[in-house]
């Protein structure tokens, strides 16, 4: 008669309490550690009404710039000169940027000869008109201007800045028999003033154009955990903040910042925001700043609904190993290391081992299959434990339906539970964030990044893609201080 191999194995596997023996497997520490978050913007379009601003130039330049009708002395000469020069209305135009300024000055003068210094000129009891330019006759024409700029500084503060450019002189009022140039002096003077006007133009705008408030209270509601229902949370974590050069026109000035972030959505109790405080602006060149915005949604699957969806594969199922049969009588599934360890409790239902109970375990590690949009587990192979007490038992045992049962079975769906959350995310993504802001997203495309085994369970990770834009309302912005803003 031929003996099983087994049975010579017996004594030594069985032990005293007539079980299989298999050793559990070292501990292999902790779970992986999830691999940082991406990076992602949030689009911050502004735009501020600068009409009324540029429209103060005409209050703060006088239209009429004139001697009141009297000579004016040049020095100790015996010439006098008085003149009237009209101004335009200020011209405005877009250019490089910003915003170039100018105005036409019309200029009519007369120059007379009269009592150098006070002291008369016999036959000549007053000073007498002998030169004139502009009367009876098209006024001469001098063009002054000046080029505007609008910035963002890293205080959140608007800041204009107004450079004068030189006077360009159409025609000159030259009273040519004195050498008198008129439009030089006073185009050099009417420039002094519109510079001088300018400059009370960017310190008005300065004083008025702080951001930093409505900054602050959007900077806070961005930290705030949104709740996005079943447990689940999006954060966006904000970091830093970029600004683009703004882009004046004749009505507005517009500029784009970017809100560099990390968002993700988690699920769990709400999460603690770490409040930070708001960035100072770093410069961005137009066209640098990306419009993307990534978001990551982490699906948490825990150890005990793996379990429950594993054990009510397999609970009470028989499988076959070899020709033998083994009763599957409970399956617990727990993290360890950077895998997932299946305990399988199974009664052996014939051969040598009839009857006889063990705790087999297999280890595999976790893996999305995007097109299956599930969980599942790949690699998956009995422990070294595992393995070397059933070779020693007989290699049938390691031949059997039961790995390739679990590897084919050990599939766990979550297509809808990630779409809920994108849904869910997309929806969140649209709301009012108070002081006049407004943020509105779209989620589109989704990407799986992996599958990680961590303390409490599995974080399945998928990237989605879209957009995310801040809107906000600049239309209490009064740049000019002649009203309240609300």
């Amino acid at each position: 008669m031929r003996t099983h191999p087994a049975l010579f194995a017996l004594p030594l596997l069985l032990g005293c309490a007539h079980r299989l023996q298999i050793p559990q497997p070292p501990t292999a520490g902790p779970g992986a550690v999830l691999p940082p978050l991406p990076a992602a913007s949030i689009d911050l379009p502004l735009r501020a009404d600068i009409r009324g601003t540029l429209r103060s130039l005409e209050s703060l330049v006088p239209e009429v710039f004139d001697t009141n009708g009297r000579f004016q002395m040049i020095g100790p000469t015996p010439v006098g000169v008085r003149y009237r020069v009209q101004r335009a209305p200020f011209r405005f135009e877009p250019r490089g940027g910003g915003v170039h300024v100018e105005a036409t000055l019309a200029i009519t003068a007369e120059a007379c000869v009269g009592a150098p210094m006070g002291l008369p000129i016999p036959f000549m009891p007053s000073c007498q008109v002998v030169a004139s330019c502009g009367v009876n006759e098209a006024p001469r024409q001098v063009t002054v201007s000046a080029d505007t700029t609008i910035r963002l500084d890293p205080s959140w503060r608007i800041v204009a800045q107004t450079v004068p450019a030189a006077p360009v002189f159409r025609d000159r009022c030259e009273l040519t028999m004195f050498h008198v140039d008129v439009t030089e002096f006073v185009a050099t003077y009417v420039a002094q003033q519109v510079a001088a006007a300018t400059q009370r133009m960017d310190a008005t705008v300065h004083a008025h154009g702080d951001l930093r408030p409505r900054a602050e209270e959007l900077w806070t509601n961005l930290n705030t955990p949104m709740d996005l229902g079943e447990g689940f949370w999006l954060t966006l974590s904000p970091q830093r903040v970029f600004a683009a050069p703004f882009e004046l026109t004749t009505e507005s000035a517009s500029t784009r910042v970017g809100i560099f972030a990390r968002p993700v959505v988690t699920s769990g109790p709400r999460p603690t925001p770490s409040p930070s405080p708001l960035p100072a602006l770093e410069p961005r060149a137009p066209g640098s700043q990306s419009d993307r915005f990534g978001l990551t949604l982490d699906a948490r699957v825990s150890f005990e609904e793996t379990t429950a969806l594993v054990a009510q594969e397999f609970r009470g199922r028989v499988m076959e190993l070899e020709g033998h049969r083994a009763l599957v009588r409970e399956v617990r599934v727990r993290g360890n290391g950077g895998a997932l360890l299946f305990e399988l409790d199974v009664t052996f239902q014939d051969g040598p081992f009839d009857g006889t109970p063990a705790t087999l375990f297999l280890a595999g590690l976790p893996d999305y299959d995007a097109a299956r949009e599930a969980m599942t587990v790949r690699d998956l192979d009995y422990t070294l434990e595992t393995r070397n007490t059933l070779l020693q038992a007989g290699d049938w045992l390691l031949r059997g339906s039961l790995r390739e049962g679990l590897a084919r079975r050990a599939v766990f769906p979550l297509g809808d539970r990630i779409r809920r959350l994108r849904d869910n995310a997309q929806r969140a993504l649209s709301r009012p964030l108070g002081g006049g802001s407004t943020m509105r997203g779209e989620l589109t495309t989704l990407r799986p990044v992996g599958a990680f085994v961590v303390a409490d369970g599995v974080v399945v990770r998928v990237q989605t893609e879209g957009r995310a834009e801040v809107s906000q309302d600049l239309t209490g912005l009064d740049l000019t201080g002649q009203r309240s803003a609300p």
